[in-house]
């Protein structure tokens, strides 16, 4: 069978063929040219894409969720003790470090590793240093995934951006079954109250965080959800009229603040009298800004709602979840990234 291309003035040569397939191949390998990130700035990625920097500790977890390990040649100074970093990273060939967002990020480091593409985060002046970064001819693209939706959508454009959509497009899809799974388990579920703890007890979220999202994924009721702003602090005498039925604590609420939960003034919590205090697993980062949060939502829905999820489901869900983000077979190989799972293990 022959077929005849058509354009206004006539049949298509053998040479605009070539470039019409050419074309097609282009756009199916996901590579941009120009990409518009969620800070809506236009930035000009060229290809390919093999040296990336990552300033962020969500910066960087994205980049390694989007295939990108292996070309990650800075990052930021808080990330290299995570577990997940240390089972992805060649110990042979770390990354430089070029500072962090607290202590302040080194341009003139980013600039000498001459990348391809640096990965910004939105909070604090990231959207500054991103500006800055371009106008050296440093491509820098600003993620802001403050909800699912939203790292979905950071997802697709480091993957349009380094050339890694069809990995990227298998992680939504990935992130999109389990939201399908728990909206089809927990849909008829009562919404059991739920305080985040975060670095300190009576530090929380706001009901516009991702976390405010993932607790009422996982069948609970955000007790701060109609706050405002980011991490916001409380009075002691809020959460005693919240009385929360279910307490997430993050893995950096310190020891002291956790010892405040066994005085007297809280006794009268339920989620205190009934000892459902839960820490997120250390060092897996399921409650940060990433691919990984879906695993987080499990986890939680597992504590929150034990006879809906067991812990064997969860495990099962989450593995597959890393296997599918990370390679088959990671997560029996690296089960301590993985983490802890179950709906026991109260704090």
């Amino acid at each position: 069978m022959r077929y005849a291309f058509f354009h206004p003035g006539g049949f298509m040569n053998k040479k605009c063929v070539c470039v019409l397939v050419l074309y097609w191949i282009w756009q199916g390998t996901g590579f941009a040219g120009t990409v518009t990130d969620q800070a809506g700035r236009r930035v000009r990625v060229d290809q390919p894409v093999e040296r990336v920097v990552t300033t962020f500790i969500p910066a960087t977890l994205f980049a390694l969720c989007s295939d990108l390990g292996n070309a990650i040649v800075g990052a930021s100074t808080k990330d290299t003790s995570a577990s997940l970093y240390e089972a992805i990273i060649d110990p042979e060939n770390p990354p430089v470090l070029v500072g962090n967002r607290t202590a302040g990020l080194s341009l003139e480091t980013i600039f000498s590793l001459k990348p391809d593409l640096v990965i910004m985060y939105g909070q604090k002046d990231g959207i500054r240093m991103a500006e800055r970064l371009t106008s050296m001819g440093v491509p820098a693209i600003v993620i802001m995934p403050e909800s699912m939706a939203g790292i979905k959508d950071a997802l697709d454009l480091i993957g349009r951006a380094s050339g890694k959509k069809a990995h990227t497009d298998r992680v939504v899809n990935a992130m999109t079954r389990v939201e399908t799974l728990m909206a089809k388990r927990l849909g008829g579920c009562l919404r059991h109250k739920t305080y985040y703890a975060s670095s300190g007890l009576l530090s929380t979220i706001s009901g516009q965080m991702l976390q405010n999202e993932m607790i009422r994924m996982a069948g609970g009721i955000n007790v701060s959800e109609q706050t405002r702003g980011f991490f916001v602090t409380v009075s002691r005498e809020q959460l005693l009229s919240w009385n929360p039925e279910v307490i997430i604590a993050s893995d950096r609420l310190t020891r002291d603040a956790r010892s405040k939960l066994d005085s007297p003034e809280f006794c009268t919590v339920q989620a205190v009298r009934e000892k459902k205090i839960f820490r997120v697993p250390a060092e897996t980062y399921w409650d940060f800004p990433s691919p990984l949060a879906v695993a987080g939502v499990l986890w939680m829905a597992a504590n929150i709602h034990p006879k809906v999820f067991s812990g064997k489901e969860v495990r099962f869900e989450t593995e597959r979840l890393y296997d599918t983000i990370f390679g088959k077979g990671f997560s029996g190989k690296y089960p301590i990234v993985v983490g802890k799972i179950g709906g026991s293990g109260g704090l």
